[in-house]
């Protein structure tokens, strides 16, 4: 997902943020399949046996390939790990005598999950299959005690050109009273801030002095 796209994403959900009614997310049994693939930004480590000039760190750039010595580029996006160890060795037969080709993932980037708002450390984290909305959470550092609201997190999901966003109840979820989510790769979560902290925010730009407002028990 491109920055300015997720961005434009994210915007709609602050928006959206203090209003009720959203559509709960999905939920299953099973996580949703997912058959990793290599795309831009993927860092590999190439090993040839025999060959230590070939042994290297490598990443896919923006067109999905990738520099080899003797060899060029090759594109490697849309392969598996598996599938791109064979194209390896193939190319790599015109110069050499049946290469033994190993390749490993070091860093994947062009599969991650955006989380955003009040983290700790808002960016991306890497996907893998069975990522759930709590456990992204928890890799962004945590939401941010007091602060965020937990009730009311949104999911950005688009799977088409209009994209679709879920309330995620994280509170539920840790009080075992509602199930986790699963997440694809490219989802966003948006965790806004509590309703009483944006108020005591505004309120203290019009009167700094003044004493915050607390929240009635």
């Amino acid at each position: 997902m491109r920055k300015r796209d997720l961005c434009a994403l994210l915007l709609g959900a602050v928006l959206l943020s203090g209003c009720q009614g959203f559509t709960p997310a999905p939920t299953s049994d099973e996580p949703p399949p997912f058959e990793f693939r290599l795309g831009p930004g993927d860092r590999l480590h190439m090993n040839v046996w025999g060959e230590k000039q070939l042994s290297q760190d490598m990443q896919l750039g923006p067109d999905g390939a990738i520099s080899v010595p003797l060899v060029g580029d090759v594109k490697l996006s849309g392969y598996t790990l598996d599938e791109a160890r064979v194209e390896l060795a193939k190319r790599l037969k015109a110069g050499y005598v049946d290469p033994a080709v190993s390749l490993s993932l070091l860093e994947m980037r062009s599969h991650v999950i955006h989380v955003t708002g009040e983290v700790a450390e808002p960016g991306t984290v890497g996907y893998v299959r069975g990522a759930t909305a709590l456990a992204a959470i928890q890799a962004a550092g945590g939401a941010r005690p007091g602060i965020a609201d937990l009730g009311e997190v949104r999911l950005i999901r688009r799977r088409t050109a209009r994209p679709e966003v879920y309330g995620v109840d994280i509170n539920a979820i840790l009080a075992g009273e509602a199930r986790d989510v699963w997440l694809l790769p490219g989802d966003a979560l948006y965790v806004p801030t509590r309703t009483l902290v944006r108020w005591n925010r505004f309120w203290r730009l019009l009167w700094p002095w003044s004493d915050p407002i607390e929240e009635q028990r």
